[in-house]
């Protein structure tokens, strides 16, 4: 069955010729044409189609005779005009002699890699691709990702258009439009494919999106995608009644805090969430019996992502709420007491090493030029292990937020650190640069934007 085809279709005085997959929606072949000719979505009509009614944004392109078309040689015709922008009342001769605000947007640009166009209430997949592209170890690994046994479908399309994404934002100038990532994400996984009333896509939970293409790519890359960000975790419980034990070992891909009123620090909130109680069969009993105990970190991840669990099914209303509370989180987070007894043990000696450092850098640097200017050979020594040993501490890289009150409403951005040390918030299409102190200060507590993914690099000597 033909599932692409290319048609003309005429916007002015010009004619392009655009390709279409017949199993997207309208509005994802709008959004192409958005991308072609700089229309707008919204302004966007579509004339020519089977039964001669303008294109609707939740239509089934494979029932609208494209194909027939196409294979005819006929045209589409497209209606709208690109916006204008108006002329500024006072033109400014130097960057220099704007205000210190604009000056740093109109600096937004430069070093800065390009935004996403939102969709259509796309702006949870946009954050989350925004977070996971500054996962190096991923740019990586995609680049080298040559596709599984059915590449058109399924999780190795999911994987391939994430890679293509990846390649388009690497290179690109101007705002990148994640058209075919997102027509297959709600292929593969309906949920998102979701549209209101109005025929608008809804607003989706960018932490499912975030579990998806985390499984996505777990199935495609299984060992890559567990050494990035698998956690390993140890769950012992013991049952008091018996004194029965269970230990269980798992691999997770988020670090969950839940949110009680008594937690204000995401480290108070790991606690809670590594306790477990559950009823278990009991050998003893022959019957079901409380057993009691936590879970602990055995392996640790290249990157670790955490989740504040800040929704919840409220029944009296019938939809998720959203827990405001302000909880802080460090720009450096050590993990190693969540860890289990052998796992310390293995991060002790670069632990040690690591303090060491950090108390004689001074000295150290005095003793190595003094060494080198009296045996030069004295500095070519190199430690084969420099770089991979983990700490138990590490760096956060990237937040995703939300503001609003649901999560499947509201709105969600990605703020992500640069290599030279400094932040960005992706807002959809708009880079803006912002400082450690503006990201620290989305603990939450309010209206404003607050974490809810938080993305951490091992920080390994």
């Amino acid at each position: 069955m033909t599932t692409r085809v290319t048609i003309g279709v005429k916007h002015g005085k010009e004619t392009h010729d655009v390709d279409v997959d017949l199993d997207e929606s309208g509005a994802t072949f709008k959004a192409r044409l958005c991308s072609l000719t700089k229309v707008p979505i919204e302004r966007i009509k579509v004339t020519g189609l089977k039964g001669g009614r303008p294109l609707a944004d939740d239509a089934d392109m494979r029932t609208q005779g494209v194909e027939a078309l196409a294979r005819r040689g006929k045209k589409l015709l497209m209606l709208g005009s690109a916006a204008t922008l108006a002329k500024p009342a006072e033109e400014v001769a130097f960057l220099e002699d704007l205000p210190e605000g604009e000056r740093d947007a109109a600096n937004a640009g430069e070093g800065y890699r390009p935004g996403l166009t939102n969709l259509g209430n796309t702006c949870y997949a946009n954050s989350v691709v925004q977070c996971l592209y500054a996962v190096e170890g991923l740019r990586d690994s995609l680049g080298g990702y040559a596709g599984g046994r059915d590449a058109r479908g399924g999780t190795a399309a999911l994987t391939t258009a994430l890679r293509d994404l990846f390649g388009d934002v690497k290179t690109a100038k101007d705002t990148v439009m994640p058209v075919r990532f997102l027509n297959v994400l709600r292929q593969l996984y309906p949920q998102f494919a979701q549209h209101g009333p109005q025929g608008v896509p809804m607003q989706q939970d960018a932490e499912e999106c975030w579990s998806a293409v985390m499984h996505t790519l777990a199935t495609e890359q299984p060992e890559e995608t567990r050494r990035l960000f698998g956690i390993g975790m140890r769950r012992e419980l013991r049952c008091a009644a018996t004194n029965e034990t269970r230990v269980e070992d798992s691999v997770e891909y988020t670090f969950k805090c839940n949110i009680t009123i008594e937690v204000n620090h995401v480290t108070e909130g790991f606690k809670i969430a590594l306790n477990d109680t559950r009823e278990l069969r009991s050998e003893v009993l022959g019957a079901d019996a409380v057993f009691e105990g936590q879970s602990k970190i055995s392996k640790l991840p290249d990157y670790l992502t955490t989740q504040l669990v800040r929704f919840y099914y409220k029944a009296d209303i019938r939809a998720k709420a959203k827990i405001l509370r302000a909880v802080t989180f460090p720009i450096t987070l050590d993990v190693y007491e969540f860890c289990t007894d052998e796992l310390k043990a293995e991060l002790e000696p670069a632990r040690k090493l690591k303090l060491k450092r950090e108390d004689d850098e001074a000295l150290k640097r005095v003793n190595e030029k003094k060494a080198a200017l009296e045996d030069p050979a004295s500095m070519e020594v190199v430690d084969p292990l420099e770089g991979t040993r983990f700490t138990g501490f590490f760096d956060l890289v990237s937040v995703l937020t939300h503001k609003g009150r649901s999560a499947d409403s509201g709105h969600y951005v990605s703020w992500v650190k640069k290599d030279d040390g400094s932040w960005t918030e992706f807002d959809d299409e708009t880079p803006i640069p912002r400082t450690e102190e503006d990201v620290l200060a989305l603990k939450g507590g309010g209206d404003h934007h607050m974490s809810y993914i938080l993305c951490y690099k091992a920080r390994k000597i």
